[in-house]
Order: C-alpha cells, then sequence, then structure tokens
C-alpha cells in the first residue's frame, strides 16, 4: 500500500478522564485509492476503524482534510508517531 499523508492526533482532558487518540492514513492499494481512520483511548488498541474508498485522489485528500480539521476543532492536537509509542509503553 502507498501512503499519501498520515497522521496522529491526542485529545487529553485530565477533568473529563479523556485520553483519546485518532490515527489518519490516506493511501492507494490495488483497489483505487483508500482513507483509514481508527480511534480510541490511548494505551490501547483502539477501535477497528472505519474504510473509505474514492475512486480518484482529489475525492481522497479533500475528505482527509475534512477529518483533520474536525479533529483539530474538537481539540485534538498533532503528534508525531514517538508520542504514541512513548504513551503505549507508559500505559503498560
Amino acid at each position: 500500500m502507498d501512503c499519501h499523508k498520515y497522521s496522529y492526533y491526542v485529545c487529553i482532558i485530565p477533568d473529563r478522564n479523556k485520553k483519546a487518540f485518532y490515527e489518519l492514513f490516506a493511501g492507494k492499494d490495488l483497489f483505487g485509492f483508500i482513507l483509514i481512520r481508527r480511534w480510541g483511548r490511548i494505551g490501547t488498541k483502539g477501535q477497528p476503524g472505519k474504510k473509505q474508498r474514492f475512486h480518484k485522489q482529489m475525492g481522497m485528500l479533500k475528505e482527509y482534510e475534512r477529518v483533520r480539521q474536525e479533529r483539530i476543532n474538537r481539540g485534538y492536537v498533532q503528534v508525531n508517531q514517538t508520542y504514541h509509542k512513548i504513551m503505549n509503553n507508559q500505559e503498560n
């Protein structure tokens, strides 16, 4: 699978006991363009996620940007993959 874009977001709100992550992957496979989302509580595998297929790359990228902006508007902050690994190791 070809990766076009990848983002990892976290939302930590101690007052609400919220420690959530959201993973967003846009790429191309044998059947066309695909957008994969995965979310859950930090330290877990999370939900199985959601996959959307697109015939055109532009449609996939527009949806990627829409979801990305939606996560930011809901209080999520983009972090790198190293942060994700550190947080998972602290939970175990």
